[in-house]
C-alpha cells in the first residue's frame, strides 16, 4: 500500500523540476528584470529614450561593417534618425510589456555606446525551418559590437560579462544564440565556449548554438 503513494510523491517532486528546465517561458509576472551588469571594461544596461541620438551615431560609425556581418539587413546606409527613434521607442515598449529586452553595451572608460544586446522570444521560424524546439529555450540572444570595440578585443570581455550575468541574474535555464555565418567574431566566441552547436540554416545563412545556464 505504501508503494503507490511513494511513487506519486516522487513524481510530484520531479515534475516541477522537469517543467522549469524544459517548459521555456520567456517571461513570468513574478520574475524581476535584471537592471545591469558591470565588468572591468564594460557595462550592460537597459536602453533609454535619452540614448536615441547617441545610439544612432554609434552603430552608424560601423554601418558597413555591421551590415556585412550581422545578416540582419541592418543597419542600412539609408538608416535615418527618424527610423532610429521609432526603433528605440519600440524597444522601450517591449521592455515595458516584458515581451523583449534591449540593452546597451557601454565602454566604462569613455561612457560611449559600443554595442547592444537583444533578448527576445525564440522565433517560430526556428522550429519550422531548422527543427529547433522552441519549448526548450527561454529566449534567443543576439548582439552587435562596433568594429572599434572588436579591434580593441572588447568582445572577449563582453561575452564573459554576458554569460556571467545570465548565470547570476536571469531566471532562464537555456537560451539560443543565432549567429550569422558572416559574423566570425561571434562564431569564434561561441565555438570556444560551453555553447553547443545545433547546426545551421543554409537559407538564412545562420548557425545556432544552445547555451545551458547554470545557477551561481
Amino acid at each position: 500500500m505504501l508503494k503507490l503513494p511513494l511513487r506519486l510523491c516522487l513524481l510530484l517532486l520531479i515534475l516541477p523540476v522537469f517543467h522549469s528546465a524544459v517548459a521555456a517561458d520567456f517571461w513570468r509576472s513574478e520574475w524581476m528584470v535584471p537592471e545591469s551588469a558591470e565588468g572591468k571594461k564594460l557595462i550592460i544596461r537597459p536602453i533609454e529614450a535619452s540614448d536615441a541620438d547617441r545610439f544612432f551615431h554609434s552603430y552608424m560609425t560601423s554601418q558597413k561593417w555591421l551590415y556585412k556581418r550581422l545578416g540582419w539587413a541592418w543597419p542600412s546606409e539609408k538608416s535615418s534618425l527618424e527610423q532610429n527613434e521609432t526603433m528605440v521607442s519600440y524597444h522601450l515598449e517591449q521592455a515595458e510589456e516584458r515581451t523583449a529586452f534591449t540593452y546597451l553595451v557601454i565602454d566604462k572608460e569613455d561612457k560611449s555606446i559600443v554595442g547592444a544586446v537583444y533578448m527576445v522570444p525564440v522565433a517560430a521560424s526556428r522550429e519550422e525551418k531548422s527543427g529547433i524546439p522552441r519549448n526548450s529555450y527561454n529566449a534567443e540572444i543576439s548582439w552587435w559590437l562596433l568594429e572599434s570595440a572588436v579591434n580593441d578585443n572588447l568582445h572577449n570581455d563582453f561575452f564573459v560579462l554576458l554569460t556571467n550575468w545570465l548565470e547570476a541574474s536571469w531566471p532562464w535555464r537555456q537560451v539560443l544564440f543565432p549567429v550569422s555565418q558572416s559574423n566570425d567574431t561571434a562564431l569564434q566566441l561561441l565555438e570556444s565556449s560551453n555553447a553547443r552547436s545545433l547546426g545551421r540554416d543554409l537559407d538564412a545563412e545562420e548557425k545556432y548554438f544552445s547555451y545551458a545556464i547554470s545557477r551561481k
